[in-house]
C-alpha cells in the first residue's frame, strides 16, 4: 500500500510542478500613462507577455523545475534519489520565491512613479509549484524502504 502511495504522490508531485510551469508565477497590472487602461505584465515559467506582446526571449524559469520534477519522478525506484529530487524542487521552487518577492515588493513601494495604482502580486503557479514540493516530500516520508 506504501508503495502505491508513494508512487502516487510523486507523480502528483511531478505533474503539478511541470503544470505550473504554464500558470503565471507572477502578475502586474500597470498604467503606462495617466488616464489609460491597467496593462497585464505575466511570467510564466516559459513566457512573458505584456499585453498582447510576447516576449521572444522567456525567462525559462521552468527549466530548473522540469529537470527538479524528472528528478522527483526517478524517486519512485530510488530513495535516495527521492531525497534528492524533493530536495532539488524546493531548493528551485525556493529561490524562485524569493526573486518573485523581491520584484514584487520593488514594484509595490511605489518605485514606478509612472502608476500609484500599480498591483503586482504572485500567480497561481508560484502556489502550485510549493504544493508540488509538499507532495514531493510526503512522497518521500511514505516511500518504502530500499
Amino acid at each position: 500500500m506504501r508503495k502505491i502511495v508513494g508512487t502516487a504522490l510523486f507523480v502528483l508531485a511531478a505533474a503539478a510542478a511541470v503544470g505550473a510551469t504554464l500558470l503565471p508565477f507572477s502578475e502586474l497590472l500597470i498604467r503606462l500613462a495617466p488616464g489609460q487602461p491597467q496593462t497585464s505584465y505575466v511570467t510564466t515559467g516559459w513566457s512573458t507577455q505584456f499585453g498582447g506582446t510576447k516576449d521572444e526571449h522567456g525567462p525559462l524559469f521552468a527549466v530548473p523545475v522540469v529537470l527538479a520534477a524528472a528528478a522527483v519522478l526517478a524517486g519512485i525506484r530510488w530513495r535516495k534519489v527521492a531525497y534528492a529530487g524533493a530536495a532539488a524542487l524546493a531548493g528551485v521552487t525556493g529561490m524562485l520565491f524569493v526573486y518573485l518577492l523581491n520584484a514584487i515588493s520593488f514594484h509595490k513601494e511605489g518605485n514606478i512613479a509612472i502608476d500609484p495604482a500599480l498591483e503586482a502580486g504572485f500567480g497561481n503557479g508560484i502556489w502550485v509549484l510549493i504544493a508540488a514540493v509538499v507532495l514531493a516530500f510526503g512522497a518521500v516520508v511514505v516511500h518504502p524502504d530500499d
